[in-house]
């Protein structure tokens, strides 16, 4: 039980750190933020929302993982945050014919490939918390058989 938690509050901590760092750092340069959502494909008619509200919302879920209480909440928005990115990319890809690079990255000259690699990888964090995180869930409404809550004569 206490390594469940412990599981837990690390991938917090890392999604925690993550939007925060994100957030922090479009705040810091937002002007070249802010044009490179004025030009970034499918995004022009709603670019000047977005280049206030993703920086906000960033470090507002940042701030959300430090309650308990909006732990939970904070998981699904990320779930949900990072799918709409990597669903986004897909979309540019498949419907415009442009070629650019992404904003921001954790090291130098990243791919669309990285970028949404490390999205899903991020989601699935997210996902395992949520999972680990909900002590009352039955592992059998998935059909899941887990080792210590089974009989000894257990055969499938």
């Amino acid at each position: 039980m206490k390594t469940r938690k412990i599981t837990v509050e690390i991938i917090c901590f890392m999604l925690l750190m993550n939007w925060f760092y994100e957030g922090v750092y479009k705040v810091a340069y937002w002007s070249s933020f802010s044009i490179y959502l004025k030009h970034a494909p499918l995004l022009k008619p709603v670019w000047q929302v977005l280049a206030y509200g993703i920086p906000v919302g960033e470090i507002a879920l940042a701030l959300m993982f430090l309650f308990q209480r909006q732990r939970t909440w904070a998981l699904y928005i990320s779930i949900g945050a990072l799918m709409v990115f990597v669903l986004w990319v897909m979309c540019v890809y498949l419907f415009t014919g442009y070629l650019f690079w992404p904003y921001h990255a954790l090291w130098a000259k990243p791919t669309w490939v990285q970028k949404m690699l490390m999205s899903i990888a991020m989601c699935w964090l997210a996902f395992m918390s949520i999972v680990l995180s909900n002590s009352k869930m039955s592992f059998k409404k998935f059909g899941l058989i887990v080792p210590q809550n089974a009989p000894a004569n257990i055969s499938r």
